[in-house]
């Protein structure tokens, strides 16, 4: 059931994806405007991560997420009667602001879970981000291609309806184990961010990996609708589901974690992801566009359950507020990703826009480290006590 709120709930923020070339038809935009829909949705995630996802904290679950579903589905009604491109862009900001449920609830998943089976729990919650994120650009483009953009949000809405109340009669309430008022709450972050050097690397990591994941898909519509293939965005949409591959890793990376560490798998997925494109650099030849985009998918998913169990793994207490902080990091990650793309895009088309995953990846892969920090930690309080 956490799952399944998480993919419903994550793919209000990506079914605009497949959704940019149509948006900017009617409207008559350019495809760098309509790409802004992309980019302020995932800084309005980010935002939300920052500024409601810590609440988890301190206030009881189960009402935080009802009351952020009614605030999604007044979003999405926004969007679907928007006017202008700008009434559509300031509406999927406030989606994505809004729509920050699935990290709440992985919190309370990793709470639930053991040390030993934390990497396996996440990775099982994690099928329904992966399955909600790439069914969304299947759905989306789907619904596009026969009814227009506006329905797809429409059909969002009345998910949201549904998920709201699947939620209220079948989530366990879980209050938060903090006590502290929320201007307090807020003002802890930045010593949390300065003091957790697992969590810093984490932020960088999987920031990169989804700034590369959002730049790859962000662009890949204008690819296939350019003239080279012509696809429609139904097409468009088919593409990304390829990726749903990646919900059978998210279970497998976290059985690799709970033998061989965060991060060990950590790394291994970041390498998955440079090495999806550098295939994807063929794009003219649409197996091999196809191949990429799956391998990109499984690397992207997979490090985010590979970052989340090495930062669950520190303060039980401030879960949220970690997750808060690292989905921080992850989407301004993805709205740096979304607009790189475009700009590459417009630029050097689609070698310009490999060029800038591949980028984006490497500085991901400068965060690794041989050992397995949070392994290394026991070790390395017992020495000060000896020493003090």
């Amino acid at each position: 059931m956490m799952a399944a709120a998480c993919g419903f709930a994550v793919a209000n923020v990506y079914l605009n994806q497949t959704l940019l070339v149509d948006m900017a038809r009617t409207f008559g935009s350019t495809e760098a405007a309509a790409g802004a829909v992309t980019t302020l949705a995932q800084v309005g995630y980010a935002l939300g991560n920052l500024l409601l996802v810590p609440l988890g904290d301190i206030i009881e679950r189960r009402r935080l997420i009802l009351i952020l579903s009614g605030m999604v589905c007044l979003s999405l009604a926004s969007a679907a009667l928007s006017g202008s491109i700008g009434w559509l862009i300031a509406s999927n900001f406030a989606i994505g602001f809004t729509t920050v449920i699935p990290q709440i609830v992985v919190p309370l998943a990793a709470g639930m879970a053991n040390d030993g089976s934390r990497g396996k729990v996440l990775g099982t919650v994690a099928i329904g981000l992966v399955c909600g994120i790439l069914g969304a650009r299947f759905v989306s483009g789907l619904v596009d291609s026969v009814w227009g953009w506006r329905a797809m949000y429409w059909i969002a809405l009345a998910c949201m309806i549904a998920l709201g109340a699947l939620i209220r009669f079948r989530l366990p309430q879980s209050k938060g184990s903090a006590a502290m008022p929320y201007g307090r709450l807020l003002l802890s972050l930045g010593p949390l961010f300065r003091q957790e050097a697992v969590l810093r690397r984490a932020c960088l990591s999987q920031g990169m990996v989804f700034g590369a994941f959002s730049l790859f898909f962000t662009t890949a519509g204008f690819l296939l609708q350019s003239p080279s293939y012509g696809y429609g965005s139904a097409v468009v949409g088919l593409v990304g589901l390829v990726g749903i591959g990646g919900a059978f890793a998210t279970p497998v990376i976290g059985r690799v974690i709970d033998r061989k560490g965060a991060a060990f798998a950590n790394v291994l997925c970041m390498l998955a992801a440079l090495v999806s494109f550098l295939i994807a650099a063929a794009g003219q030849w649409l197996p091999v566009l196809i191949a990429g985009a799956l391998l990109l998918t499984i690397g992207t998913q997979a490090n985010q359950v590979a970052c989340q169990a090495q930062i669950f793994s520190l303060a039980a207490s401030a879960r949220s507020r970690l997750n808060g902080l690292y989905m921080v990091c992850t989407f301004l990650g993805g709205a740096l990703g979304s607009y790189l793309g475009v700009w590459a895009w417009s630029r050097w088309h689609w070698m310009g826009v490999c060029i800038c995953g591949i980028a984006m990846v490497a500085v991901g892969l400068s965060t690794a480290r041989g050992k397995n920090k949070l392994q290394e930690r026991p070790q390395t309080i017992r020495l000060q006590r000896k020493g003090g």
